[in-house]
């Protein structure tokens, strides 16, 4: 979860006691919001971050992330504590495009979720896999085209897909794949 997460419930009532409200039992405490001004930045260990910053205290969880300058410099800002059968990340800011990447990244290898595919930064594959037929959706949120490896059908236009597929700019492709 991110920045400001928890804090009201289902009918914008702030919750009492404490913050992250709602998941205060994963790790970690808010004690302070610290937005930023429109222009400004802070450097995390890794990257940068913008609009908002939070004073986090440690409350079992593991320190991933801290800020290195800004208001709260050496304060954690991402955490990590694992919570039963599962993992619970806490990211108390917003990264920058690179910085946000990398953590999805992370997370996902954490929990064991491979990429459906290898694809630039824009790019976004998903694969469904039916009782009888698997299906590739992929969404190109780039200026360029993209060409992935894809055999089968693509559905929106019917053409045969013999080993790849291209993916206009600001386009969706849906292959349905053969064996």
């Amino acid at each position: 979860m991110t920045y400001f997460s928890g804090i009201v419930d289902e009918h914008d009532h702030v919750r009492l006691g404490g913050y992250p409200g709602a998941f205060r039992d994963l790790g970690v405490r808010v004690e302070e919001f610290f937005p930023l001004r429109r222009e400004e930045s802070v450097r995390l260990d890794e990257g940068t971050a913008d609009v908002w910053t939070e004073l986090l205290h440690r409350a079992g969880a593991d320190v991933v992330a801290r800020y290195v300058d800004g208001p709260l410099p050496g304060v954690l800002a991402v955490t990590r504590r694992t919570v039963r059968d599962g993992v619970a990340w806490y990211v108390g800011t917003r990264h920058d495009r690179g910085g946000t990447h990398r953590l999805v990244r992370r997370v996902l290898a954490d929990a064991g979720a491979d990429p459906v595919r290898e694809v630039t930064l824009g790019v976004e594959v998903v694969r469904r896999v039916g009782s009888d037929r698997a299906y590739l959706f992929v969404a190109n949120h780039t200026a360029q085209p993209v060409d992935l490896a894809a055999l089968g059908t693509e559905l929106l236009t019917g053409a045969p897909c013999d080993g790849s597929v291209r993916v206009g700019a600001g386009e969706v492709a849906v292959v349905r794949q053969s064996d």
